[in-house]
């Protein structure tokens, strides 16, 4: 019997949640024998892979976009159709109706299975108008992949019954190599990662929150993983706030849990979510979560007080209240901290890799 061949779209393997998940699949799906080929539109490498890779020449700094972006999907379709691909596995965003068209009538079209994944509970991001034209087409696929129940449940509600929940995994063994790598900061400190390209991630938040809390004046640092055009700006806020000799931009790092092992705890402010790989990723380095309660994943990954603390979703006073008492409060902290790693355990390689494995062999006789 010949190998399972599959082919995962990805934007690119860095810089984002969805792309470490795509690049983290790949692993996975690899490990289990199947044929894996990744094709990624933009060149990006931050993150470990394993399969086939093709990058399609798209650029973000091309002068003619456009045709940058007809070149990189005349290349896919040229790829996916000179080969007889069981699956494609689509991490892409899809929210331009001719892109979408185009995908489903070409690239869907050449393969014999077609998994659809979102990750956000948005789904004007992932089911694009008009709804009643691309439901057709989505119910055809053979899964639509979520990563939180409470995404699933918006599924559902729109009459998709073939969607499947999958939320992102945790690689406990590398995790526990890269977390034992020294980092450059000697002092206590409380840590926020992402990219700093909108306001989504919400780090004037963060930097607010922190400026109103018990850290500042007892010493401990805020450190910010990430780069992004709105750094500047996050930057001034911190000097207005008059905080900015204890706030460290430290720019993106490829091996962030090392900071994670090593920080108090971690903060989430953003405006959604949909399974935060980071809020997962510092809980399997043993390092309790601050988040808010917002749409979705959060309340499915935090145990409040138990693992972390949930806040109010966009209220900056709860969440300074929320920063100060897991620093004051040693109880609360020493029990987040004890529970943190095993409330991930159920997220961990083996099992997520084996419910992909039998979402893919469910339809191979």
């Amino acid at each position: 019997m010949s190998k399972i061949s599959i082919a995962i779209i990805t934007p690119s393997l860095g810089n984002g949640g969805a792309e470490r998940v795509s690049s983290l699949v790949s692993v996975f799906l690899t490990d289990l024998g199947y044929d894996v080929t990744l094709f990624a539109a933009y060149p990006n490498k931050d993150f470990n892979f394993k399969g086939n890779y093709v990058y399609l020449g798209h650029s973000k700094n091309i002068f003619m976009p456009f045709f940058s972006l007809f070149s990189s999907f005349k290349m896919l379709y040229k790829s996916i159709k000179s080969r007889d691909f069981d699956f494609v596995v689509d991490f892409r965003s899809r929210r331009i109706f001719w892109i979408e068209l185009m995908f489903h009538f070409f690239i869907y079209s050449n393969v014999k299975n077609s998994i659809l994944t979102i990750h956000l509970p948005l789904l004007n991001k992932y089911i694009p108008k008009p709804w009643f034209l691309f439901q057709r087409f989505y119910k055809r696929a053979y899964a639509l992949v979520s990563v939180s129940d409470a995404i699933s449940a918006k599924l559902n509600k729109l009459g998709y019954a073939n969607e499947v929940v999958i939320k992102n995994a945790v690689d406990f063994e590398i995790i526990d190599i890269e977390r034992e790598k020294p980092i450059e900061i000697d002092e206590p400190f409380v840590l926020a990662v992402g990219r700093l390209d909108d306001n989504i991630k919400r780090f004037n938040h963060v930097i607010k929150a922190y400026a109103k809390s018990k850290l500042l004046a007892e010493g401990v640092r805020l450190v910010l993983l990430g780069e992004g055009v709105i750094k500047p700006q996050l930057q001034k806020l911190s000097r207005t706030l008059n905080c900015e000799h204890m706030v460290s931009f430290l720019g993106f790092k490829q091996n962030p849990f090392n900071y994670f092992a090593n920080a108090q705890f971690f903060i989430l402010a953003s405006e959604f979510e949909g399974f935060p790989m980071v809020l997962i990723e510092s809980l399997a380095c043993g390092t309790p979560v601050i988040s808010y309660d917002c749409p979705t994943g959060p309340s499915e990954i935090i145990q409040h007080e138990n693992n972390g603390l949930l806040v109010e979703n966009g209220n900056i006073a709860a969440l300074s209240a929320a920063i100060s008492r897991m620093h004051t409060d040693k109880k609360l902290y020493a029990l987040c901290k004890e529970n943190a790693r095993k409330s991930v355990a159920h997220l961990s390689f083996e099992n997520i890799k084996d419910q992909w494995r039998q979402l893919i062999e469910s339809v191979i006789p």
